[in-house]
């Protein structure tokens, strides 16, 4: 079990406190050594509301507000020591409480494109992070528009997830736009509230003979799962070579939205046919997935010993699963909910082989084809769609309801990993400078490689909950530091009585969020999906490495993606007569 943290130095306003890091940050560090993958890459646009309130983004303002969300949260000025008795976090007060040079840099751009670019300028080059600077915020100042600016926040996996993620930029725009200043919790205090995930999840109130026996149950369980993953799969056709698991990513991301009423009937829809989103848009993504194969078979660009193995193969998924709310009840009703940390582990779908329909009996040349492939109801109807959405939903229910989901979570934080992601991390290192020889850099086949991840990724939910668009935040708003109310998401906020001027403040909005993007650093040959809604709004996204996936054929599926669930979610099936949704 991971340690908790202890003091190197107790000299007042300057302490220091280290602890080991966890299993799942250890790994996710070593990734990000590798060429930043895994580090997210948040940009998000403003614009100030108010006319006289341009000194929202002024320096002064800016400087002071992230200041404030280091001291809510520490471990975001953490740094990373590689100590020879393995990786420990060290969290000095004098870091917390000041800001470095880098900790937030101005910059001026001229559109929104102009800034765009300078997220791709990241995401292509070298790494903006350091094991001593693990976040970073880019204050990009619109010279055409004096009213809008733009946030880019860079920040490091392992002190972060999604649900961390929000929880930062929510109480830096909150801050920005608010002239009052809860007070902070004590940083000897508050740093125990960071311990690995696994001290959370684990039952240390039992004896340890106890826990190795649920450790030993939990880690069966995993090997039995694990053997379903072992062999086999497939993912888009691509540029697979030797040197790909040893090249760091060209992260590139898609994009294909829904208009708010088609969204409305989409989630309506799933409603009716009591399916989740998650587990319907595995389905879509496997008959999307489908129709791109078949067109390149049927144009002879998929050769006939490929189209005969893939046919066969199953398809296995990768997605995370927030595991805040089976750690310890004090600590996630504490703001453990949402408070800074990485706190996930991953759930494993096994889909069936790729739906072909028609395309599986008889002579795919007497097939009638909708833009070069076989339509949706001709590969997968509309009823087989519900029983593979019922597939996934079971397999879900299976690893959330099981009574040793805990120690199975437990068990599948594999100590090896560190070692393997360690090695290709240092590796890269002293070899990132050189050309990997062409002669011995072969095409690698898909058959070779097995077995294979299809996709990676999830659906996130309703994100306006998180990422609100308006600041201040409203007194009444659970997540707001003037709210009464105790909540599991609020975090970083000792209990305090606001001021009225507190409440007369936060009446004003002067803050709104035009857009906001996630970038995430992939991993190589990684084919990310994700879904979301934002601004009632449906949202498809996929990350992928470009040194592998060309743009070509991510599009085409992405836009197969899309045109899949208009054709099963956007319209009725059957005799039955389509709902609108109230919202």
């Amino acid at each position: 079990m991971t340690s908790s943290w202890t003091s190197l130095d107790s000299t007042p306003g300057r302490h220091v406190f280290f602890r080991p890091l966890g299993i799942t940050e250890a790994a996710l560090y070593w990734d990000s050594v590798f060429n930043s993958t895994a580090d997210t890459v948040m940009h998000i646009h403003l614009r100030t509301t108010q006319a006289n309130d341009r000194d929202i983004y002024s320096q002064s303002n800016v400087m002071r507000s992230w200041a404030s969300v280091k001291r809510r949260f520490p471990l975001i000025a953490a740094e990373v020591e590689e100590h020879e008795f393995g990786l420990r976090f060290i969290m000095r007060e004098e870091t917390v409480t000041n800001l470095r040079p880098d900790d937030v840099t101005f910059m001026e751009v001229d559109s929104f494109h102009h800034a765009e670019c300078f997220i791709n300028d990241i995401m292509d080059g070298p790494r903006h992070l350091s094991s001593q600077l693990l976040t970073r915020a880019y204050i990009l100042r619109r010279t055409d528009r004096s009213d809008h600016f733009h946030v880019v926040v860079v920040l490091a996996h392992c002190i972060t997830d999604a649900a961390a993620t929000s929880t930062v930029l929510r109480t830096f725009f909150d801050t920005l736009s608010s002239r009052i200043e809860p007070p902070y919790i004590p940083l000897g205090e508050r740093v125990h509230m960071y311990q690995a995930s696994e001290c959370h999840l684990g039952s240390r109130d039992l004896p340890l003979v106890k826990r190795r026996w649920k450790l030993a149950l939990g880690y069966a369980i995993v090997l039995v799962r694990i053997s379903q993953f072992k062999q086999g799969g497939h993912t888009l056709p691509g540029d697979f070579r030797k040197s790909t698991p040893h090249t760091p990513a060209k992260t590139r991301i898609h994009v294909s939205m829904f208009s708010r009423a088609v969204s409305s009937t989409i989630l309506t829809n799933c409603h009716r046919h009591g399916i989740t989103l998650n587990s319907a848009y595995y389905a879509l993504s496997q008959v999307a997935f489908a129709r791109v194969l078949c067109r390149r078979y049927l144009s002879g660009q998929i050769s006939e010993e490929e189209w005969e193995y893939r046919k066969r193969q199953p398809m296995h998924v990768l997605g995370p699963l927030n595991v805040r709310p089976y750690q310890h009840k004090d600590w996630f009703e504490a703001g453990g909910s949402g408070d800074v940390g990485v706190n996930i582990s991953f759930a494993r779908y096994v889909l069936p082989f790729m739906p072909l329909g028609e395309m599986s009996r008889g002579d795919p040349s007497k097939l009638e084809l909708v833009d070069g492939a076989p339509h949706f109801p001709a590969l997968m109807s509309f009823d087989r769609f519900l029983l593979r959405c019922a597939n996934v939903k079971a397999q879900a229910q299976k690893l959330l309801k099981h009574p040793r989901l805990v120690d199975i979570c437990i068990a599948s934080l594999r100590p090896d990993r560190i070692a393997s992601r360690r090695e290709v991390a240092l590796k890269w290192l002293k070899t990132k400078d050189s050309v990997y020889p062409v002669d011995s850099d072969e095409s690698v086949s898909i058959q070779s490689l097995n077995p294979i991840l299809t996709q990676v990724g999830s659906t996130l939910g309703n994100m306006d909950d998180l990422v609100l668009a308006d600041y201040p935040l409203p007194p009444e708003n659970y997540l707001s530091p003037l709210c009464s109310t105790p909540h599991a998401h609020r975090a970083g906020y000792p209990p305090w009585s606001p001021p009225a001027a507190a409440f007369e403040d936060a009446k004003t909005p002067r803050l709104h969020v035009e857009y906001w993007r996630t970038h995430l650093h992939t991993r190589p040959a990684e084919l990310y999906l994700g879904a979301s809604t934002a601004r009632q709004q449906l949202q498809f996204f996929a990350s992928y490495d470009q040194h592998v996936f060309s743009d070509e054929i991510v599009v085409e599926w992405m836009r197969e993606m899309k045109d899949a669930t208009l054709w099963y979610l956007g319209q009725p099936h059957g005799n039955e007569k389509l709902l609108q949704s109230k919202l």
